[in-house]
């Protein structure tokens, strides 16, 4: 008897049954057993309090310097693969000419531009570096356009007419309003606007025409999706080209399980965007930079923001559901847990006597391509205090991202109730915990480690700058520390080097090798025009210097103003974000977010690339009444 499997990849946390409950109120809980367990170490047990922190503070340690140091590495692979491929082809990229003969097997891409009441001047500069990217002319690009923009169809039509003409198709759809999210268990949500919800249409519609037209193969079509914002390197498409076929040509599909991301930094407007900005900048350049290079390392790393898939992979495991909000985590995972369903149903229908059952796996893989996307950062057209507020709206829609631990932990109880114990692997689970731990890591454990040692320094504090149990000095070769001295230590009891001074470094260094490297090198050498080379950060010399603009600008924002501004907009807005999903999961209210470049009409150090003013250029997507 044929026994259907059920499909847990399509697990969602307003499904209508206790587990989906539960998994919403994980994160509070997490945060309020951490509260309750500091609060208790403050006032009765000082040795949980110092536990408590010296575990989080290990934990988030090992994190940051280790992503800090991979980007670090990364930085200089950047570099080498830049000269390398710039260096290979001398022809100018922005005419965009394709090499590559027609056929079957041809790679061909699709980039789909979700967008909503964006700028179209910003537009109009996305699909100019488009059409700037080696192998343009073959390009399917899809304009995901909101139907309930009255200037929707307007504006698509005065892009496609001046754009047609660089692409082998360009097209606009409409993401139409009053849709629902039908689950699993027979429940239905209306979709949360948003980018999610806009690619899951627009991705649909441009899989339909790619299945009628003759001159695309499903099989051999990479699905991009990018922001409204997003400079990709002209070579970015190229080497996705080149990689893909070589997988296929290696002869086990693992083309039809990758995914590719490039490291993003968000420093187009580096210079003109205010601090709260750019304090923001530089913990998601690390976590974004770091952890595609921590791919070529052996690490795991989720797909962000500007990311590529195979467009049959894409549609069979329906990557983006209508009712979320972090549409690229949700896609990685999503993608992993259908590779790991798909495995369990092949492994079925292979089952023998002979054999029995083998174990479970997801074949799905994040490559990296060490060519970096340039956006930018939120930057208000109406003023320097607008952008404090704007900002403060994006950052309760990136905390919003906690709710992909609750879908994971969700697919993953499913997964559990699914499988046989047979079915799993030592290598399976450990991937297992790594796609849950990588979301906790960045929304959870970060800050709780904030609070907790933040409460701890203020026990110091008000203790007479001593914390009982530990003791006033630091030694080593004192026998009378009674067991206290490794855990004081890791608790951060005496000084703050290790756990903020050595982290915040790295930081420092890092931000300034992935601008010098990505920005401002490529914006003094090249000289052909290329909007993706001109983008060189906007900074002004200080002193005849732009090395010396960045490195004073970046010590001064992190040593000062990264850890009061992250308080709120980081703790803070994930506390409330806690409290949202538990009891709203992803029903969430967009609010856009301005990413002006100054109104300048020049850009780049060089002057050879014009970038008009960018307004909105996070797709941000949400009715003012």
């Amino acid at each position: 008897m044929d026994h259907a499997i059920y499909p847990f990849y399509k697990a969602n946390i307003h499904e209508k049954r206790m587990a989906a409950y539960v998994v919403r109120a994980v994160p509070l809980i997490l945060f309020v057993t951490t509260i309750g367990l500091l609060v208790l170490g403050v006032f009765q047990y000082t040795v949980i309090l110092l536990w408590v922190t010296a575990i989080l503070n290990v934990a988030m340690w090992l994190w940051i310097v280790s992503t800090a140091c991979a980007g670090i590495w990364g930085s200089w692979a950047v570099q080498n693969m830049m000269q390398n491929l710039e260096g290979s082809d001398n022809k100018s990229n922005v005419e965009g000419a394709s090499s590559s003969p027609e056929s079957q097997d041809e790679v061909r891409h699709i980039i789909v531009i979700p967008n909503y009441k964006e700028d179209e001047a910003m537009l109009d500069e996305t699909l100019q570096s488009l059409s700037e990217a080696k192998g343009s002319s073959r390009f399917f690009v899809v304009l995901g356009m909101e139907a309930r923009e009255s200037e929707a169809r307007e504006k698509a039509e005065r892009l496609k007419e001046k754009h047609a003409s660089s692409f082998a198709k360009l097209t606009a759809t409409f993401h139409p309003t009053m849709l629902e999210e039908v689950h699993a268990d027979g429940s239905r949500n209306p979709e949360v606007p948003g980018k999610a919800s806009n690619c899951k249409f627009a991705v649909a519609q441009a899989f339909k025409d790619v299945s009628m037209d003759a001159d695309f193969a499903l099989e051999s079509s990479v699905l991009t999706v990018a922001d409204a914002d997003v400079f990709l390197h002209p070579h970015y498409f190229d080497y996705i080209s080149k990689e893909f076929a070589s997988l296929r040509e290696a002869g086990d599909d693992q083309h039809k399980w990758t995914l590719w991301q490039s490291p993003q930094l968000s420093w187009r407007n580096f210079y003109d965007c205010p601090v709260v900005s750019r304090t923001w900048g530089y913990i998601s350049s690390m976590w974004e930079f770091g952890g595609v290079s921590e791919l070529s390392l052996g690490g795991h790393h989720m797909v962000f923001s500007a990311y590529s898939l195979p467009l049959q992979l894409a549609e069979a495991a329906q990557c983006w559901d209508g009712d979320i909000i972090a549409e690229d985590h949700h896609s990685y995972m999503k993608s992993f847990y259908y590779g790991a369903y798909m495995s369990k149903k092949v492994k079925s229908e292979e089952k023998t006597s002979a054999t029995g059952w083998q174990s479970v796996k997801s074949p799905v893989l994040v490559h990296p391509v060490m060519l970096p996307a340039k956006s930018t950062s939120v930057n208000s057209a109406d003023g320097y205090w607008a952008t404090w507020q704007e900002r403060w709206s994006q950052a309760t829609r990136h905390t919003q991202g906690v709710a992909e631990i609750s879908y994971a932990l969700l697919a993953t109880w499913d997964l559990l109730c699914t499988l046989s114990l047979q079915d799993f692997s030592f290598s399976f689970i450990l991937k297992l915990i790594k796609v849950v731990m990588k979301p906790m890591m960045m929304h959870v454990t970060s800050t709780l480690q904030a609070i907790a040692l933040a409460t701890l320094t203020l026990y110091w504090l008000f203790s007479g700058r001593q914390v009982p149990m530990c003791p006033n000095t630091l030694s080593v070769l004192d026998p009378g520390q009674e067991g206290q001295f490794l855990l004081c230590g890791l608790a951060g009891a005496w000084v703050l080097t290790w756990p903020v001074v050595i982290p915040f470094c790295l930081i420092m260094f890092a931000n300034y090798r992935f601008l010098k490297v990505a920005f401002v090198d490529p914006g003094l050498k090249d000289k052909k025009g290329s909007l993706w080379h001109a983008a060189d950060s906007g900074t002004k010399p200080w002193c005849g210097s732009v090395h010396f603009a960045i490195v004073a600008m970046i010590v001064v924002d992190i040593a000062l103003f990264l850890g009061p501004i992250m308080a709120v907009y980081g703790a803070l807005a994930e506390i409330i974000a806690y409290w949202n999903v538990c009891f709203r999961g992803n029903v969430f209210t967009y609010v856009t977010a301005s990413k002006s470049l100054a109104g300048k009409s020049e850009y780049g150090s060089m002057d050879t690339a014009k970038e008009p003013p960018a307004l909105g250029a996070e797709i941000g997507i949400a009715e003012k009444a």
